[in-house]
């Protein structure tokens, strides 16, 4: 179960875009110390205030969802839950996490316990609707793996599978 959370934050990592605006929220800072997974050696935070305070001492303190003013209908609501999942994440909420994912995916069967990975910058959403009605959305993501020392980012194109779910879109999956 741990390594589907894994898998799980480093997804959420895909969904965002670093930069720096007047908007972009500050992450305020903690003195919690990390807990260390002792299998892979991975950092996992437990708190909003450990994330935050890593990200803080990287000077990593704006973020960038996708502006979700540039769209409308089955993309704007695409657009609200990836940056509803980024968000939950990073505030360490895991109700906004589970409300951004399909039922049946393995993130409603876990506890948010720790955080390995955020994503830091979501942009340039691309979308494809498929035969079966499920749309494929490419974005360009940056991320912060918390095993690094310093923190640092990386961008690569992650590909969200998204399903509508009661006349809502959620995450059925995420590909790197």
């Amino acid at each position: 179960m741990t390594k589907l959370w894994i898998v799980f934050l480093l997804m959420a990592c895909v969904l965002t875009r670093y930069s720096v605006s007047p908007d972009s929220p500050v992450i305020s800072t903690s003195t919690s110390e990390p807990v260390q997974q002792e299998e892979t050696n991975l950092v996992g935070y437990t708190s909003k205030e450990e994330i935050a305070a890593a990200l803080d001492a990287a000077k990593i303190v704006n973020f960038h969802y996708i502006d979700e003013s540039h769209y409308e209908g089955d993309e704007l609501q695409i657009v609200q839950t990836l940056n509803r999942n980024m968000k939950g994440i990073l505030a360490f909420d895991a109700e906004a996490v589970r409300s951004a994912y399909v039922r049946e995916h393995a993130v409603h069967e876990e506890e948010l316990s720790q955080v390995y990975a955020v994503a830091i910058s979501m942009d340039e959403p691309w979308f494809n609707v498929l035969q079966d009605g499920n749309i494929e959305v490419f974005v360009k993501q940056k991320n912060v793996y918390f095993h690094e020392s310093p923190l640092q980012a990386d961008e690569t194109t992650k590909l969200y599978l998204m399903q509508k779910e009661d006349s809502a879109w959620r995450i059925l999956s995420i590909t790197n």
